[in-house]
């Protein structure tokens, strides 16, 4: 038998991951599975680190994600954009509102141009300086 594979994004912060999985959870829904920290016995490059999320899985909709705090030094890589479908103009643009309090939207929802203008699209960084790219259909065409 075939093993299943599931490629699960993993998201890294500089020490503000809680807040944004909250802030992702507010915006699109979903649930945090587990959460450990860093802890006096487990930190490894820094006491900043006691208290933050060493490792984190969530959902978001129906993706699996993962994320984390890190402090080795390496610049958090955030230039992974990411897509959502949403299933309506409301849904989409309560999410781009979330996302961008304290980001910016960088094009709002309009419609797609044709062919592919049976939907509607934004694109949104966030504070946390990740991308996302939020569709929904397009009212004018259902």
């Amino acid at each position: 038998m075939e093993k299943k594979i599931e490629i699960i994004p993993y998201l890294s912060f500089n020490g503000n991951c809680e807040e944004a999985l909250k802030t992702y959870i507010e915006a699109f829904g979903g649930e945090i599975y587990g959460m450990s920290r860093w802890s006096e016995e487990t930190y490894e490059v820094t006491p900043k680190q006691i208290g933050k999320v060493m490792h984190a899985e969530f959902a978001l909709g129906n993706t699996h994600m993962a994320a984390g705090d890190v402090f080795d030094g390496t610049e958090v890589n955030t230039g992974v954009k990411l897509m959502i479908h949403m299933d309506s103009q409301e849904a989409a643009l309560h999410t781009i509102s979330v996302l961008a309090e304290g980001g910016t939207v960088l094009s709002p929802l309009k419609p797609h141009p044709k062919p592919d203008d049976g939907g509607c699209g934004s694109v949104t960084k966030d504070r946390f300086g990740f991308t996302w790219i939020i569709t929904c259909p397009n009212p004018a065409k259902q």
